[in-house]
């Protein structure tokens, strides 16, 4: 958690160093500093998130999906934030095997699905509430080679996804527990966690069937706000004075009929209070938070390109790459990637580590552009490079995604 902090806090500062952009006809120029690429980081997840929204795009079966949410018991958090690893393993594991038992019963589906899951640790206030949103496939490759739709419109009853869940996490939980892999908070024993186990057993657990979707691509875009970015965005920020933080959350406990979701509030934090929050869901080093399953695993691309066919859609294919310059065309920024004066696309060169000032702007190499004409008066320039100590000032902020 040390790591990101110091990454988000460095992101987009001459302490990541930089490049600069130019018009290749000398009338623009512009320092910008480099983004931390930490994916907990909100200020420059959005182009790996388009990227990532790119690629699953390219997969998705042209079906109806389901949208499903798993959620582990609030008695388990305290144990959560000591075992996040092996939780969420555990947490995936139940909801794959779940999800694929299910649907290999011929009186539910008896078909091979696509399933892509995606791990969120958090609720709207920032607290721990981990869960996983599955995308589902309405139907799957039969063994023939056709495509199946679900005997029934509900695919399954939430009561029996709920009570197979129930029952596999807990005995992975157990089993861990028992293996000694199960790091107990202070205070709490053994014997506890297996008498919280047992009461458990004996309560609902939190699974939820949504209605079905013609097609996957909005709930793709949704689980793709899990991928990169942290808990919450610049937008939901409010203000930060005095020692405290306040930020906008949606209370589901008062709905609001107009948007049919629930009321926004503001909700203050102290500021450590606040940075402690959101330190809490950054997910541990190499651990994935989005699983794809069933066609959607990587060792069944010969299965998706059969269930393709059978949809009648042609086989997947690399999506081409998305460029930084293309996604800030979509969101409306296009002008800031271009020249103000000529209107040429700006080109990126003259890359320079931390702890460096940027070269000089006529410095730009003839074989990256035109060349360069004398730079106008009226053209920012930078500091001359009178130490490599010394940090290159910040230019005026604009639209980016890093």
């Amino acid at each position: 958690m040390t790591q990101a902090a110091e990454r988000i806090i460095a992101c987009r500062t001459a302490a990541l160093g930089g490049h600069v952009e130019s018009c290749p006809n000398g009338h623009v120029h512009a320092v910008h500093y480099n983004s931390c690429k930490h994916r907990s980081c909100p200020q420059c997840a959005f182009l790996q998130v388009e990227r990532w929204l790119a690629r699953q795009r390219a997969r998705l079966l042209d079906c109806a999906y389901f949208h499903l949410i798993f959620t582990v018991p609030s008695e388990l958090n305290p144990y959560w934030r000591y075992n996040k690893r092996l939780l969420a393993r555990l947490l995936f594991r139940a909801v794959r095997e779940t999800l694929l038992e299910l649907l290999g019963d011929e009186r539910y589906l008896g078909a091979l699905a696509g399933i892509i899951a995606a791990l969120h640790t958090w609720g709207q206030t920032l607290g721990v509430h981990p869960h996983v949103h599955v995308l589902l496939t309405a139907g799957g490759l039969a063994a023939d080679g056709s495509w199946r739709e679900p005997v029934k419109s509900c695919l399954f009853p939430r009561g029996v996804v709920m009570s197979l869940f129930r029952g596999k996490l807990r005995a992975l939980l157990g089993d861990a527990a028992a293996r000694g892999e199960l790091l107990l908070p202070p205070g709490r024993t053994l014997p506890q966690f297996r008498g919280l186990l047992n009461q458990l057993g004996r309560v609902a657990w939190n699974v939820k069937i949504l209605e079905r979707y013609r097609h996957g691509r909005g709930v793709a875009t949704y689980l793709a706000r899990y991928v990169r970015g942290g808990p919450i965005g610049n937008g939901r920020l409010v203000s930060i004075r005095d020692g405290e933080v306040r930020f906008r959350y949606r209370d589901n406990r008062q709905w609001d009929a107009a948007s049919g979701r629930g009321r926004w509030k503001t909700m203050p934090l102290a500021t450590h209070a606040f940075i402690a929050r959101v330190l809490e869901h950054v997910p541990p080093r190499g651990m994935h938070a989005v699983r794809s399953w069933g066609l959607y695993a990587a060792s069944c691309r010969a299965e998706l390109n059969q269930a393709r066919a059978a949809l009648g859609q042609t086989a997947v294919a690399a999506p081409a790459g998305v460029r930084w310059q293309e996604v800030l065309e979509r969101l409306g920024h296009g002008a800031v990637t271009r020249c103000a004066v000529c209107g040429a696309e700006l080109i990126t060169w003259g890359r320079f580590r931390r702890g460096q000032t940027p070269p000089a702007f006529e410095a730009m190499p003839k074989t990256a552009a035109t060349k360069l004409h004398s730079p106008v008066a009226s053209s920012p320039r930078p500091p001359p490079a009178a130490s490599a100590a010394t940090p290159p000032p910040i230019p005026a902020a604009r639209p980016t995604t890093g």
